[in-house]
C-alpha cells in the first residue's frame, strides 16, 4: 500500500511539478538534464556487451569515487558493457570527461516516475545495477527487480539522520531495501548501521571507501606542475605561499575571507584558491569580493592562459580540477563543514600530504573524521577566528605542517584495496544470476 501511494504521489509531482524543477534549473544556469530526467529525451542505445553493468553516482563526488570500481570490474569482466550516469549536469561534465573515452555510455539518471524509470529500464536493458553511496529510488528498485536486474550499492553509506529515518520508518521501507542483493559498506559504522536494520541474511558487507582507493590512484604531477606555472608564473622569487579553500557553501565563505584578510599581514604574498562547491556561483561570489575589496581573478581565464596570474584571489569556476589543485596548496580548508550541510570529502588534502582542516559539521564524513583522528592528522575549527588561528600556525611552522600532513596520508593507506573487493562481489551477483538462469 506504501509503495502504491508513493507511485501516485510520484506520477502526480511528475505531472504537476515539471514547471518547478524546469525553473531550479534555469536558475542554476542549467537545463540540459531537464528532458532527460524526465524521461521524454532516451539516451544513445547501451553499448553491447555482457553483462551490462549500470553505475550510478548522483554528482560529481560520487562518480569519481566510481573510477577505481570501473576500472577493477574491466577487468574482471572485459566482454562487459557499461553505462555510467548522473544525477546532476555538473556530475555529467565529469562523468563524460573521465568515463566516455572508456567506451562507456554517459547519461543522466531518470527522476523516480514511473513512466521515465520504464523508459530508461525498457531501452537500456542492463543487468546489473550498482547505485553509489545511497541512491534509494523506491519506483527504480522495485521496477528493476521485476525486470531481473540485479541490484547493489557499492560505498553504501548511512548518516546519523538516516539511519534514524530508517529505523523509524522500517516497516515501511524494509521490503524496498531488500530488493538490494549487495550492500558494500564504506566504513564500520556504515555496515553497523545496515545491519541493524535487519535486512535479509548475507546482504551486507563491509569492504571499505572507495574514495580512499581513488585519491590515492587519482594524482597527476604533471598536471600539478602545469597549474603551478600557471599560478606562480615564470618569477625567479620564492613561491607565494597557497590558501585553498575548497568545496565552500553560502555562508562559510565570509569567515574564509575574513580569515584570509587576517592572514593578509604576516602573509601579503599569501594566494587564495577559492573552490566553490557549485562553480555557477562565481559570479555571486565575485559580488561578495568586490565588497571586500579583493582582486581576482576567474581559473578558467588563467588556465587558458588569456590572462596572467596578478590578483590575490583566483575563483574557481571549472568543473574537475578541484582535486589536482590541492597539489598547489600549502594549506587547505575543506567547505560545507561551518554550516550545516554535512561536509565534503576531508581526505582529499589528506591525500596530498596535507593537514585537513575543516567545521563541526561533518555528518557525512564522520568515517572520513575516525581516521584521521587515529593518526592526529586532521584540525577541526569551529568559526573565523579559530580558522585564522589553525592556518597562522600551519603556514608558521613548516615542519610541523609536513610531518602533520604525512600522517594524514600515511593513515589512508591501510584502507586501500576497497574497489577490488566490491567489484569480486558485484562478479559474485553476475555469477549467481548465470547459474540460476
Amino acid at each position: 500500500m506504501i509503495l502504491t501511494l508513493y507511485k501516485i504521489l510520484t506520477t502526480l509531482a511528475g505531472l504537476l511539478g515539471w514547471p518547478y524543477f524546469y525553473w531550479h534549473l534555469r536558475r542554476r544556469g542549467r537545463g540540459e538534464s531537464f528532458l532527460p530526467r524526465l524521461g521524454l529525451k532516451l539516451p544513445p542505445p547501451a553499448p553491447p556487451g555482457k553483462p551490462r553493468i549500470w553505475l550510478h553516482g548522483v554528482s560529481v563526488g560520487e562518480i569519481l569515487a566510481a573510477q577505481p570500481l570501473f576500472l577493477e570490474l574491466q577487468r574482471l569482466l572485459p566482454q562487459a558493457g557499461f553505462i555510467i550516469t548522473t544525477g546532476t549536469e555538473t556530475g555529467q561534465a565529469v562523468a563524460r570527461k573521465n568515463f566516455g573515452p572508456l567506451g562507456a555510455l554517459v547519461c543522466y539518471f531518470p527522476l523516480d516516475i514511473p513512466w521515465a524509470v520504464s523508459r530508461y529500464l525498457e531501452h537500456l536493458g542492463p543487468d546489473i545495477f550498482v547505485a553509489l553511496d545511497s541512491e534509494i529510488w523506491p519506483n527504480f528498485l522495485t521496477q528493476a527487480r521485476t525486470r531481473g536486474v540485479r541490484l547493489a550499492v557499492a560505498n553504501a553509506r548511512l548518516s546519523d539522520q538516516s539511519f534514524r529515518r530508517f529505523v523509524k520508518y522500517r516497516r515501511y521501507l524494509i521490503d524496498i531495501l531488500n530488493n538490494l542483493e549487495l550492500i558494500a559498506a564504506g566504513s564500520s559504522q556504515d555496515y553497523d548501521r545496515f545491519q541493524r536494520l535487519g535486512l535479509s541474511p548475507g546482504r551486507v558487507h563491509f569492504t571499505g571507501n572507495l574514495k580512499i582507493d581513488r585519491l590515492l590512484q587519482s594524482q597527476q604531477p604533471e598536471i600539478v606542475a602545469d597549474f603551478r606555472q600557471v599560478i606562480q608564473g615564470r618569477q625567479n622569487t620564492a613561491p607565494a605561499p597557497v590558501f585553498l579553500a575548497a568545496s565552500t557553501h553560502p555562508g562559510e565563505e565570509e569567515a574564509i575571507l575574513e580569515a584570509y584578510q587576517s592572514l593578509s599581514a604576516p602573509y601579503p604574498a599569501l594566494l587564495l584558491l577559492l573552490a566553490p562547491r557549485h562553480p555557477e556561483r562565481a559570479a555571486e561570489l565575485g559580488r561578495l569580493l568586490h565588497s571586500r575589496g579583493l582582486n581576482f581573478q576567474l581559473w578558467s581565464l588563467l588556465k587558458s592562459g588569456r590572462e596572467p596570474r596578478r590578483a590575490p584571489v583566483v575563483l574557481i569556476d571549472t568543473v574537475g580540477d578541484l582535486f589536482t589543485l590541492y597539489g598547489l596548496a600549502d594549506v587547505a580548508f575543506v567547505g560545507g563543514s561551518l554550516v550545516p550541510h554535512g561536509g565534503q570529502n576531508i581526505l582529499e588534502p589528506a591525500a596530498w600530504g596535507l593537514v585537513p582542516i575543516y567545521g563541526p559539521n561533518i555528518n557525512n564524513f564522520r568515517w572520513s573524521q575516525v581516521i584521521l583522528d587515529q593518526s592526529r592528522a586532521g584540525v577541526m575549527v569551529q568559526d573565523a577566528a579559530s580558522l585564522t588561528a589553525a592556518l597562522r600556525r600551519l603556514l608558521d611552522h613548516p615542519e610541523d605542517r609536513r610531518d602533520q600532513g604525512q600522517r594524514a596520508r600515511d593513515a589512508l593507506l591501510p584502507h586501500q584495496g576497497a574497489a577490488r573487493r566490491q567489484a569480486e562481489l558485484v562478479l559474485r551477483l553476475w555469477e549467481g544470476r548465470r547459474h540460476r538462469d
